[in-house]
């Protein structure tokens, strides 16, 4: 690992548990090993290292989501394929959600132009297909929105939910990974019977 590379592993851990505001330059030098002025050498301001860190979390999270929201592929296969995907992302760095969640409370403006130099979803070939499937019954907007949230929000609440239902770590990741087919039948469902 190069030492790029150390501190933003550490500086991720830091901003994931403390935010922009909270985080601190010397306590992000000290876990990489590393004193202060080398700190400043890769990254002259907090603010350069946490854009960093927020734009590949968002990245790891988000390039795929678009590719796979933005594909040709048939309406039942782009659902799976973002629910698959969002889940395992999470599952895999459960941070991501809570982290983007506190800074879009603290500082709804910067990360707002954050996510503007990134690319997004184009929900246009979605919106296309829902309402094709649905002959205009299901809003494609409330879909998309409903989708995201029955994947994020367990992540979002995973404290809570952990101590409620009496789970461990690896207990509540193997029921967000069963969870897959309920959020995906729960969808297709909609889709398929449109009220």
């Amino acid at each position: 690992m190069t030492t790029e590379e150390n501190i933003l592993t550490q500086a991720r851990m830091v901003f994931y548990q403390k935010g922009l505001a909270g985080a601190r330059m010397q306590e992000i030098a000290d876990l990489a090993g590393i004193n202060k002025a080398m700190l400043h050498y890769y990254f002259k301001t907090k603010e350069q290292l946490f854009d960093k860190v927020f734009v590949q979390a968002f990245e790891a999270f988000a390039k795929e989501i678009v590719k796979i929201l933005n594909s040709e592929l048939e309406l039942e296969d782009k659902i799976t394929n973002y629910i698959n995907h969002t889940i395992d992302v999470l599952t895999k760095d459960p941070g991501i959600p809570v982290f983007v969640l506190n800074e879009l409370t603290y500082n709804p403006q910067r990360i707002t132009e954050l996510f503007a130099g990134t690319d997004m979803v184009d929900l246009e070939v979605f919106s296309e297909q829902v309402n094709k499937q649905t002959k205009g019954n299901v809003d494609p907007e409330t879909l998309f929105i409903d989708m995201v949230a029955l994947c994020v929000y367990p992540f979002v609440v995973a404290p809570v939910f952990k101590k409620m239902l009496q789970k461990t770590d690896q207990q509540y990741a193997d029921m967000l990974q069963a969870r897959k087919a309920h959020i995906k039948n729960n969808i297709l469902l909609r889709i398929s019977n449109p009220s």
